[in-house]
């Protein structure tokens, strides 16, 4: 059994490959044994899509939705007994920054511990990532506090990245690493090196490694597509390490959640189910999304961004008392002796029938 200090809670669901690609990174981290987990890709957090690309402000209904389904989910992760929080997503860090300042966990910051990780670098670094991250400052402020500069790249450039994240036929959040997304992003990368001079890149999107990753960039360096001495530095595998080792607090969990759930929240109950290891779940996840979008393809429609996942929640490690917790937020708690995939296809027709 495990205390709430070590049970870390990782929220994903703006972007659930993302999730799967932390928890892979997290399964090398010396001493993640010691640990239990639980991930809640809570894919409602997510712009629906037709909502990706505006400027939306605060009393906008689309932000007033992400607001309260980050506050329930946040508060979830606590009720099941998380001392410790991630987040499997850069640009949605304002938004849980603030709604976990109320909550009695530890929140790890994925951008601070990457600026921490630079601190006193002598070189400048390419941040990368959506438009919105870009230009919000988030990392230009942290590094700055680390004494660190930082350029953002051109506008030409910027457009290239947001075409491979959410281009609908190519992008990386349609769930298939295409040649055309790795193209454009190393295309990025060299005008970068050539122009600004950027031998480092912070990965500033939790998208952006599943197309760049070690095996992929010492690819491209050997084929000319990439600088040589280019250093592409994963914030996703330094919030995996920070996870791991940070002991939590003993947080005191709500006696119900139902008083978090306002008028705004969108939720739909998650898929659950119960795993030994951190292998095991992204084995799992990953045959989900996979199942997710050959369903979509025999609908003739596409994975449209993030929002169109199933709510996905996991618990890694024998935690006392999950089943029973989770069934207060869930009534999809597979039988993994039994024909799980069967049940999960049988969901499928109920929540997408949820979001046209």
């Amino acid at each position: 059994m495990y205390s709430s200090k070590n049970i870390i809670g990782v929220v994903g669901g703006l972007g659930n490959e993302a999730m799967v690609d932390l928890a892979m990174k997290m399964s090398v981290v010396p001493g993640h044994e010691n640990n239990a987990y639980i991930f809640y890709g809570n894919s409602r957090l997510a712009y629906k899509p037709a909502e990706v690309g505006f400027d939306w402000l605060p009393t906008d209904i689309p932000e007033l939705r992400k607001q309260a389904t980050a506050v329930y989910t946040s508060r979830i992760l606590q009720f099941l007994g998380c001392g410790v929080i991630g987040l499997a997503c850069n640009s949605a860090h304002p938004l849980f920054r603030e709604v976990i300042t109320d909550i009695p966990v530890k929140f790890v910051d994925m951008i601070h511990e990457t600026a921490c990780f630079l601190k006193d670098e002598g070189e400048k670094i390419l941040i990368l990532g959506v438009s919105s991250l870009v230009e919000s400052g988030l990392y230009q402020d942290a590094l700055a506090d680390n004494r660190v500069a930082c350029v953002s790249p051109s506008l030409g450039n910027q457009k290239k990245i947001m075409s491979a994240i959410y281009d609908p036929c190519f992008g990386i959040k349609t769930a298939k690493i295409t040649a055309q997304a790795k193209s454009l992003l190393c295309e990025v990368l060299m005008d970068e090196y050539e122009n600004q001079g950027c031998r480092n890149v912070v990965l500033g999107c939790t998208e952006l490694p599943l197309a760049l990753t070690v095996e992929s960039c010492n690819c491209f360096k050997k084929n000319g597509m990439i600088p040589q001495d280019m250093n592409v530095i994963d914030s996703s595998a330094i919030l995996a390490e920070a996870l791991v080792l940070t002991s939590g607090s003993e947080p005191t969990a709500p006696a119900s959640i139902n008083s978090y759930f306002s008028e705004y929240t969108d939720w739909f109950p998650p898929v659950t189910f119960q795993v030994d290891t951190l292998n095991e779940f992204v084995t799992i996840q990953s045959r989900i999304i996979r199942m997710t979008t050959d369903y979509l393809e025999k609908q003739g429609r596409k994975l449209e961004g993030s929002y169109m996942h199933i709510p996905v929640m996991c618990a890694v490690g024998n935690i006392s008392g999950f089943v029973d917790m989770a069934s207060c937020v869930t009534k999809n708690i597979l039988d993994l002796e039994d024909d799980w995939e069967r049940d999960v296809s049988n969901y499928f027709e109920e929540h997408f029938s949820s979001i046209i």
